[in-house]
């Protein structure tokens, strides 16, 4: 399938190769179409839409960008509405729609918007990577679907499936398949050869786990936390190179040695113990960092030794209430879902313990 931009006689038309066939009942045209065009029939329907979450287009776009550093990235189809706009052209296979029509976006405003933010991005520079850059964004294919004839009530209730029974691809499962991100390179070399801890302990799918140490995707934010100081995820901002690759490595895999030396005993029963909370793990490795920036040559053991050992890692400390830590008094357990705020108090409690034991000789 592909795109042509046809003019005749009587009006200018937008021309797509396409195949038509029959969904839920209801005629389909399929076809491939740039973001460019798009971007000119796109119309958007509230009365059928959720309003735009901001923080959805903003994790597409980091996806696009990394189309924009070379890599493949994939998009599902787009749907539309036609509302009576458009003809199928069953000789040559090709969809019509005068340029002035528009059509309704069903599923895929979130990716539209992210495409559109970027483009006008690039359209305000003038360097010639920009303009590479600009051209792709323009250039880049998008399947679309083409439903004819529904009603609103229809409308509404394909785009209530659509959201509702469809599931996203957990950032795990991207780091585990994507290539080019040296930073993902050294996850996956960290969970296939570290020297002392199976490949079975790690969750190289899902988003979440309850019964193994951790996701290959918080392994990647301790690493940048704890090499680069990094807390909320952007590999872009990492200062990982083939040169420093081995020390970034030899700091990971000594984190998750000492964190199974010092961890509790049954510390995986996370109903009981919070220390493999992401947000957690991520104040443990922002605590080493803050320490490595007063002295390189800190030795990451002593804080195991003298303050992740001794701390209490249970729902039971009362430590966490006063440092501001969300508690439930019907689950009587502590809230670790606050992302930043968390990984900054766990440090900062961490910090406190070693400083006040750190002068001291303590039984090991």
């Amino acid at each position: 399938m592909g795109i042509l931009d046809i003019a005749d006689n009587h009006s200018n038309y937008i021309t797509m190769y396409a195949v038509r066939g029959k969904q839920f009942g209801h005629e389909v045209i399929s076809a491939q179409c740039t973001v460019d065009y798009v971007l000119k029939f796109l119309e958007t329907d509230k009365t059928v839409q959720r309003d735009m979450i901001e923080k959805q287009v903003s994790a597409i776009s980091k996806y696009i960008q990394y189309g924009l550093d070379g890599n493949d990235i994939y998009f599902p189809p787009l749907i539309f509405s036609d509302r009576g706009k458009g003809e199928f052209d069953m000789d040559n296979d090709q969809f019509r729609l005068k340029t002035e029509d528009t059509m309704v976006v069903l599923d895929g405003q979130h990716r539209i918007r992210a495409f559109e933010m970027l483009k006008k991005r690039l359209e305000s520079r003038t360097d010639s990577e920009s303009k590479n850059k600009l051209k792709y964004i323009k250039n880049f294919p998008l399947s679309i679907q083409i439903f004819k004839d529904l009603s609103i009530e229809q409308e509404r209730q394909l785009f209530t499936d659509v959201n509702t029974k469809s599931s996203k691809v957990s950032n795990t499962l991207l780091i585990m398949y994507k290539d080019n991100d040296l930073s993902g390179e050294l996850i996956k070399d960290i969970i296939y050869n570290h020297p002392s801890i199976s490949p079975d302990k790690f969750e190289i799918r899902s988003k979440s786990t309850t019964t193994k140490l951790m996701t290959a995707a918080t392994l990647y934010n301790i690493s940048l936390t704890l090499n680069d100081g990094i807390l909320i995820r952007n590999s872009a901002s990492s200062k990982i190179t083939k040169e420093n690759y081995p020390v970034y490595k030899k700091n990971l895999e000594e984190f998750l040695t000492l964190l199974m030396k010092y961890a509790p005993d049954n510390a995986l029963d996370r109903k009981k113990y919070f220390i493999m909370n992401p947000n957690v793990l991520q104040g443990i490795a922002k605590c080493i960092h803050s320490l490595r920036e007063q002295n390189p040559n800190f030795n990451m053991e002593d804080l195991f030794e003298k303050s992740i050992r001794l701390f209490d890692w249970s729902q039971k400390n009362k430590e966490l209430k006063q440092a501001g830590i969300p508690y439930n008094t019907k689950t009587k357990k502590y809230r670790f879902s606050v992302g930043t705020r968390i990984s900054s108090k766990i440090s900062e409690l961490l910090l406190k313990k070693y400083s006040i034991n750190k002068g001291k000789v303590l039984n090991v």
